[in-house]
């Protein structure tokens, strides 16, 4: 699944950064046999679209690879400024480096995020539901994700999140999240599982968040 969502989350939010605002993830992903880094910066150059590209590489069996890199816009659709709902749209493309037909840049995805924040709360509920395109199966999947983020005093939020496609088994993640500087800067921790699944769809996630405020004209 496209893993580009707000950390340490698969699942999208229906959220943008502000106008003229970018920022940075990165995070590390470990398991028994493989350890993966990802580098996503981000930015809001107007009209209320978020455009992203993103890069990850691979150590596995001795060997250390480029595995993937990919593009997105994200968008909010409008709503009134009191609303508790908020939905959006996410377009993308996902470049497997290690496919060795064609270029890879021919694994296309679109999102529907839904974000739901209850009023004098500080708990958020996201929902998604896409679809992609698998270019090596020749396939279409339906993509899906649920997820809950809730503060837990001034600088900690507790997370949780399960997501999926199609029918097979979904991966279930937990984590905290800490903000180091608030609307700034941002550690994450969390640990992802597939039930049923092997040692290998088991691994924890390290990952920090920087935001810059308005730094373009």
């Amino acid at each position: 699944m496209p893993a580009f969502a707000g950390r340490p989350f698969t699942t999208e939010d229906a959220r943008v950064l502000g106008d003229k605002q970018c920022q940075i993830e990165t995070w590390v992903d470990r398991s028994r046999s493989a350890t993966s880094a990802s580098l996503v910066p981000s930015c809001n150059f107007g009209a209320n679209i978020q455009w992203q590209v993103g890069g990850s590489r691979v150590r596995e069996s001795g060997e250390t690879v480029f595995s993937e890199a990919s593009v997105q816009a994200k968008t909010v659709l409008p709503s009134a400024d009191d609303a508790p709902w908020n939905a959006g749209l996410v377009l993308g493309v996902i470049r497997r480096v290690r496919e060795s037909q064609g270029n890879g840049w021919d694994n296309p995805y679109a999102i529907v995020p839904i974000t739901f924040s209850p009023p004098d709360s500080s708990t958020a509920f996201h929902a998604n539901i896409g679809w992609r395109h698998d270019r090596s199966g020749n396939r279409n999947l339906t993509l899906w994700g649920l997820a809950a983020e809730t503060g837990a005093g001034e600088r900690w939020t507790l997370l949780g999140e399960a997501f999926g496609e199609n029918s097979q088994r979904p991966f279930m993640r937990l984590g905290v999240r800490y903000a180091a500087i608030k609307d700034h800067l941002e550690f994450d921790l969390s640990a992802v599982t597939r039930p049923g699944g092997t040692r290998e769809e088991r691994f924890v996630s390290l990952g920090v968040t920087w935001q810059s405020g308005r730094i373009l004209p």
